[in-house]
């Protein structure tokens, strides 16, 4: 009977919070809402990069767990487009993300499945393909929007194999041990969050370093090489000259350089971005935006990036071996001039400078070799004596109101120690808002740093609501 009663009150505290963590992302996303329909601009600074080179979608990117959400659900199948590259290719783009289908004798091969809502959009556009099952599955590497889709086309009955390396479950295993993390990371409902990987399409057949499919009369050359996840990997179709690519390469300078996700190996991505050049295709196929055709085009613009990647890595390098301590080597960072004004090389989402970091990461540890940062004080009592040597909290919002026209960069800064010092005070809370607004209005900002930029406005806003509520 105590057994039962502890299992009875365990539930039931799981369950209360995970009610009262539904509750609060809820509360959180009518702040943004809230934020968004205010600020009108806000929509323009955050959506730099469009849809990645795709249609963009709100209610996708919002919901990409989910398998119910109309909105997702609707705008997957309405935005959805089928381009064909030849005899039996097709590029399946939806909004965000594509999905690369191959005809073969024995079935169909596709790579990757988009995310949940993307699933019955899916099924129908292969459906309207062809009439061959589905044969084999390939997920290039384990983010959402990459293998979640598969969901729909299990459910209507089709038994294929599902191949991916084998470090892909061990990533997915990551993500739902941190799922409260990971949902808020990502903003996504904690609600469409799987507790399990029993509830994921997951494969069924995974490989270390490379594996060779003969399906039909095809060969398939699935190639494991960390890039922007561990667990990545490209796919080479020699029968058709094509190569699949992935995430490796987006139509502006990579996404190697994102601050929120785990390690990327920028020095491997770069590798990995030569290697497919090396395979002289004539049809190469990402993940995200247009299909590159022509040899000419895809060796131009994947050795391209493969040289921006490398170069950046390089003077990461240089930089730590030479004594420049880390905190500044990503300021030295810069890209050679032959770069200038390639499309290819627009700080769109990331910049050469978040590149580094993420270099410098790999290589070293977490200390940024200031010494006070090794064991510091909390950033609120820093703040407190800050603002106490600046006379005081009224001086120091004078100096951030000052600054918001001269170096809104060191505004922002003062704002922030302002808030951490003052979480309460509605006057610092509004102030440091407008600050970082109208850093958002006036600057032009890379997307992943505008979408924090933002959402660090959501988070004053939902203080100063509660401080306002009765």
């Amino acid at each position: 009977m105590k057994l039962l009663n502890a299992c009875l009150v365990a539930t039931t505290i799981l369950h209360s919070s995970v009610l009262l963590a539904n509750e609060a992302q809820d509360e959180r996303t009518a702040a943004r809402a809230a934020v968004y329909q205010e600020n009108p601009f806000l929509r323009k600074a955050v959506g730099r990069v469009q849809g990645f080179g795709n249609a963009m979608s709100i209610a996708v990117a919002n919901r990409m767990y989910s398998r119910t959400d109309t909105a997702a659900l609707a705008d997957a199948k309405n935005l959805a487009t089928i381009e064909k590259h030849g005899d039996g290719v097709w590029l399946v783009r939806f909004p965000w993300v594509n999905v690369a289908v191959f005809e073969t004798r024995e079935g169909l091969v596709l790579v990757d499945t988009a995310y949940a809502p993307a699933g019955p959009a899916l099924l129908a556009a292969i459906r309207s393909i062809s009439d061959k099952p589905v044969h084999t599955i390939i997920y290039t590497h384990h983010h959402i929007d990459h293998m979640l889709g598969a969901w729909a086309l299990l459910e209507a009955g089709e038994k294929p194999q599902i191949i991916a390396t084998a470090l892909l479950e061990d990533e997915v295993k990551r993500d739902i041990r941190s799922r409260e993390f990971t949902s808020r990371l990502n903003n996504q409902r904690l609600m469409d969050f799987p507790k399990s990987t029993a509830e994921l399409p997951m494969p069924t057949r995974t490989f270390h370093d490379r594996l060779e499919l003969a399906i039909g009369d095809d060969r398939f050359i699935l190639q494991h090489a960390p890039g922007e996840t561990v667990d990545q990997l490209w796919v080479s179709v020699p029968t058709r000259k094509t190569v699949v690519i992935a995430d490796y390469f987006q139509p502006f300078l990579p996404n190697a350089g994102n601050g929120k996700r785990r390690q990327r190996y920028v020095e491997s991505w770069s590798k990995a971005l030569r290697a497919m050049v090396d395979a002289e295709p004539e049809l190469a196929l990402p993940m995200h935006g247009p299909a590159l055709v022509g040899y000419p085009e895809i060796s131009k613009r994947l050795g391209g990036q493969a040289r921006m990647l490398q170069t950046i890595a390089e003077q990461s390098l240089a930089a730590l071996n030479s004594g420049i301590r880390k905190y500044d080597v990503a300021a030295t960072v810069v890209l050679p001039k032959e770069f200038d004004g390639n499309p290819d090389a627009t700080e769109l989402y990331s910049t050469p400078a978040d590149i580094s970091r993420t270099v410098i990461q790999e290589y070293s540890g977490w200390w940024n070799e200031l010494p006070s940062e090794w064991s510091p004080a909390s950033r609120q009592q820093q703040a407190r004596e800050i603002i106490e040597l600046a006379g005081g909290l009224e001086k120091f919002m004078q100096r951030i109101a000052t600054l918001r026209s001269t170096d809104i960069v060191m505004a922002c800064h003062l704002a922030d120690w302002a808030w951490l010092a003052h979480p309460a005070n509605k006057d610092v809370l509004k102030l440091a808002s407008q600050v970082w607004l109208h850093r958002l209005e006036s600057t032009v900002i890379p997307t992943q740093e505008a979408v924090e930029y933002v959402e660090h406005v959501v988070t004053l806003r939902q203080q100063l609501d509660s401080l306002n509520s009765p």
